[in-house]
């Protein structure tokens, strides 16, 4: 699964596709634009670089924690509370269907 990542660096609308290598264990950038135009990861500064990695990594982080405080981003809202009623598996015959295994 890849994200989408928008900001401005350099005066420039940056347009990042990037999704976690389990490989790597890390972020890699799969597609970037700069003002609409193809762009590379390498063509950037190291400092640009580096805040741009560190700005994916804490989108990643929003994304996976549910720590998202950008619309735009997660929706109009997230909600991270688990309903009971709707979040929990049913169980309902479990016991009856392990009694019949015990007695086989």
């Amino acid at each position: 699964m890849t994200y989408v990542y928008e900001t401005t660096m350099g005066g420039k609308h940056l347009v990042v596709e990037y999704c976690f290598s389990s490989v790597s264990d890390s972020i890699k950038v799969v597609d970037m634009t700069a003002d609409g135009k193809f762009h590379r990861l390498n063509w950037m500064s190291d400092a640009g670089r580096d805040k741009l990695m560190t700005a994916l990594d804490k989108d990643m982080e929003d994304r996976m924690c549910g720590t998202l405080d950008d619309v735009s981003v997660g929706g109009d809202f997230v909600d991270t509370e688990m309903d009971l009623d709707r979040d929990m598996p049913g169980f309902e015959g479990t016991m009856d269907e392990l009694d019949h295994l015990v007695a086989v």
